[in-house]
């Protein structure tokens, strides 16, 4: 069976023996079922273009060429020019005699030779790589971490929220809401968090604020027996416990967008993390509270649920593909940390 080039063939050529005998192109391919257009192409075929040269690699007369690129990057590199904009070290050129091409041209060019970014020259630390901090707790005080977040007052005016949490139970362990972050502050937030806990964590992390590495938190942790831990700089996921915490914090709907005053953001402050503590059921403990996982009680907890839903499924067991299960809390938590890691010394 032909296909329909074939086909297409057969009817331009009856087509050409009906226009032969004095019929019009029209009526001739409205017959055969083809459009005219098809007929004036099979008449003039297009001939097939000779040897394709790429337009980056033709000889046009007004041609930038490789040389009078490198003169130009060369001169944009040299120490008159290289810490400055394309577009300012070309008027400054322009200014001083040189002119090679076009601004949209030496654009061009830059972009060819991949400097069309950040030209400065950027700064190298000079001291020794922070260690990745690789943390971790399978119980209660082993492991806390702290942050300071800014909450918005009236006006111009911010306010500071200190919060320290335990990453295990994810309970707020301490917080206050101050005007400024000083390291005084900071030793009093932690003084007062073991002192509220009744018990030391083996492990603090912080991220590299100036109140975290003050010599007064350093010489306090040290007095308490406490390891200190702290994010690499300029990396976003050093510190997540912290960080979600104060997204729940400010995502709460009842979250003011301003506070009346500093006493006004205390009283809420301390309302939100006891509800936090006593009802929030986090995600990240399988839906217990803080409270009920920081002091053991998970396995009652857990045993009210199963109870609960063996239940259900005995009142209705044909809504249920398999018996429900109440799982457990999580048993660890940490930071970068793997199974296969071993915690690392602490910058």
């Amino acid at each position: 069976m032909a296909d329909a080039k074939a086909w297409k063939e057969i009817a331009l050529t009856f087509a050409g023996k009906l226009i032969t005998a004095g019929w019009s192109a029209v009526k001739a391919c409205a017959l055969v079922g083809v459009h005219r257009t098809a007929w004036y192409r099979h008449l003039s075929p297009s001939t097939p273009p000779g040897i394709l040269v790429p337009h980056s690699d033709r000889a046009y007369p007004n041609r930038i060429t490789d040389a009078e690129g490198g003169a130009f990057m060369e001169l944009l590199n040299s120490r008159e020019y290289a810490n400055l904009s394309v577009t300012q070290a070309y008027y400054r050129m322009l200014d001083a005699g040189h002119c090679f091409f076009s601004i949209a041209a030496a654009h061009r060019i830059v972009a060819r030779n991949g400097q069309n970014g950040d030209r400065r020259e950027q700064r190298t630390g000079t001291g020794p790589k922070r260690v990745k901090p690789i943390v971790h707790a399978t119980a209660p005080n082993q492991l806390w971490s702290w942050d300071i977040t800014m909450l918005h007052g009236p006006g111009k005016h911010t306010y500071r929220l200190y919060a320290m949490m335990d990453m295990f139970s994810r309970k707020v362990v301490g917080h206050r809401v101050e005007y400024t972050e000083t390291a005084a502050l900071a030793a009093a937030l932690i003084t007062d968090a073991v002192a509220g806990n009744q018990q030391r964590p083996a492990v603090l992390h912080a991220d590299n604020g100036a109140p975290m590495r003050a010599g007064t938190t350093l010489d306090l942790a040290r007095s308490l027996g406490i390891e200190l831990s702290y994010s690499r700089p300029r990396v976003s996921d050093d510190n997540p416990y912290s960080e979600s915490l104060f997204k729940t914090v400010k995502y709460d709907l009842e979250f003011p967008r301003r506070f009346q005053d500093l006493d006004h953001a205390r009283d809420h402050m301390a309302a939100f993390f006891a509800d936090y503590n006593t009802n929030h059921r986090h995600s990240g403990l399988s839906y217990y509270t803080p409270d009920t996982v920081h002091h053991g009680l998970v396995e009652q907890v857990c045993q009210r649920r199963q109870a609960t839903l063996d239940a259900c499924h005995a009142r209705n067991p044909h809504r249920y593909r398999r018996r429900p299960t109440a799982p457990g809390a999580p048993s660890h938590a940490g930071i970068n940390y793997k199974e296969t890691n071993q915690p690392s010394p602490t910058a």
